[in-house]
């Protein structure tokens, strides 16, 4: 099974690799956060050695894991990871709107990542990679116009575990491997907790496996309240008939 998984990631490089072929652009360029996910997703990208890669990390007061798993994926020099720092633009636009719910607040790093993101690839002429898994995805478990905003998708069919064993045969670093999963939107945050319910749950209910009562009314609830994320934006019926899209 796991030269089968292998070949797949080979597949979602190549898959990649043509995607940006046809919109003619140069590679991809990715928000790397010191996860697992945003890791795996850039390194399947670099597999193709006949596109660009362009690791970015926004520092928006992230803890000091973060760093550490930034750096030592630094270290491995695979691809150009460069580093901008959003904090004074974010405590400028908090203190302009006056923001003071804290879900609002949270977002806004990473709606302010997805600008950034934006304007690198327009600048550079790449694609936007998103790093979201199949767990997130069906629990809309994302940030809209965030991090949930992207061209390409290459994780979208990979359950959590998949992520981290795809981790291991990329070889990443195992402070990376190793820490809890986290959006690191605020200090010691961790999804699991968040969510209220463990990925290796999820995955079970994914794969149609038969799951507690508690974490599938959780899981059910999250993908109901959360089908705004999984669409266009609503639009009314017309007042005459006209062209659309």
């Amino acid at each position: 099974m796991k030269n089968n998984f292998k070949e797949y990631l080979q597949y979602l490089s190549n898959w990649v690799s043509v995607y940006c072929k046809s919109t003619h652009a140069n590679g991809v360029v990715v928000g790397i956060s010191g996860g697992v996910d945003s890791a795996v997703a850039a390194f399947i990208a670099n597999m193709q050695k006949n596109i660009k890669v362009l690791g970015v990390w926004m520092n928006i007061g992230n803890s000091a894991l973060d760093i550490k798993c930034i750096n030592d994926l630094k270290k491995q020099n695979a691809f150009p990871i460069i580093d901008v720092n959003l904090m004074p633009i974010f405590n400028s636009i908090k203190k302009t709107l006056s923001l003071k719910n804290t879900l609002s607040i949270n977002n806004l790093k990473a709606r302010l990542r997805a600008v950034s993101l934006y304007a690198l690839a327009q600048e550079h002429n790449l694609l936007v990679l998103g790093t979201s898994n199949a767990d997130e995805l069906y629990m809309g478990y994302f940030t809209k116009y965030g991090d949930g905003a992207c061209d390409l998708m290459p994780l979208s069919k990979l359950t959590k575990h998949r992520i981290f064993e795809a981790a291991k045969i990329l070889k990443l670093p195992i402070s990376i491997i190793e820490r809890a999963p986290s959006a690191s939107l605020y200090e010691n945050q961790t999804d699991e907790d968040e969510m209220g319910v463990r990925y290796n749950v999820i995955d079970a209910f994914l794969y149609s496996k038969k799951i507690p009562k508690l974490p599938l009314s959780i899981i059910q609830k999250y993908h109901r309240l959360n089908q705004h994320k999984f669409t266009m934006p609503a639009k009314p019926k017309p007042f005459e008939k006209i062209k659309t899209v």
